[in-house]
């Protein structure tokens, strides 16, 4: 435990007040952890065909539909990752408010690249596939200096981003193919590390025996990097196949 303990201060104040309460409890482990991923991506899949749906009884609601997905997952995703007990709720609303996102957007872009959503998806699990080869071989290790340069190159991309957004209120700026693919190439690559990062947030959970809640939150985090990991890959094929029609 006091590995586990030591590493993060939102599960150290969680621990803490589950400890207060009860001194002995159910921990954390692998099968928990995945069959509350896949009760997280089949609430995704529970959304997206839900968006679908709408749009098909009424495809005016396509932009309504979307601010309302962005707003209500930015709200929902921060509060299931700043309350680790409440993940649960504030996870599975997440995933169904995302998957109507999901839905939606990939329909817009099957419509001008036939086949891409089940490219993209392919490639998602392609991804995760590697990555957990290359985490479980010890290939790749999750180390201090790992996560140090994580949290630096994705605060890195926030601030460029934002400084981007800026300048673009006030000059009118272009990106080619090019530019794009290389901007997704890249937003791909954090997404990669990311997910060595929830892997090993979970195999600290797991072996650090953490009580059993903390099963949700480190599955919603993983849940939440597939998504994102799919939404960047879904534009980039886009592009890529209406380029070589």
């Amino acid at each position: 435990m006091n590995f586990f303990r030591s590493h993060n201060p939102v599960y150290r104040r969680a621990l803490n007040e589950t400890e207060s309460l009860d001194k002995t409890y159910e921990a954390s482990t692998y099968a928990g952890v995945a069959r509350k991923a896949l009760f997280y991506i089949a609430l995704v899949l529970v959304g997206a065909f839900g968006g679908l749906a709408l749009m098909v009884a009424n495809a005016e609601l396509f932009v309504t539909m979307l601010i309302i997905s962005l707003f209500t997952t930015t709200i929902f995703a921060l509060f299931a990752f700043l309350i680790p007990s409440a993940a649960k709720v504030f996870g599975s609303l997440y995933c169904l408010a995302e998957g109507l996102l999901v839905g939606v957007v990939s329909l817009a872009f099957e419509a001008v690249a036939p086949g891409v959503v089940l490219a993209a998806l392919l490639s998602t699990v392609v991804v995760l596939t590697l990555v957990v080869t290359l985490f479980l071989t010890g290939t790749v290790k999750v180390t201090s200096k790992f996560i140090r340069f994580l949290m630096i190159f994705a605060l890195s991309i926030l601030v460029t981003m934002l400084l981007l957004w800026i300048i673009s209120l006030f000059i009118q700026i272009e990106f080619d193919f090019r530019i794009m693919a290389v901007v997704s190439g890249i937003m791909i690559f954090l997404c990669t590390l990311y997910l060595f990062f929830d892997l090993e947030m979970i195999r600290r959970v797991v072996e650090g025996g953490a009580p059993k809640f903390f099963e949700w939150y480190v599955a919603f985090g993983l849940v939440f990097t597939l998504v994102w990991l799919y939404m960047e890959i879904l534009p980039l094929l886009a592009r890529l196949m209406m380029r070589r029609d």
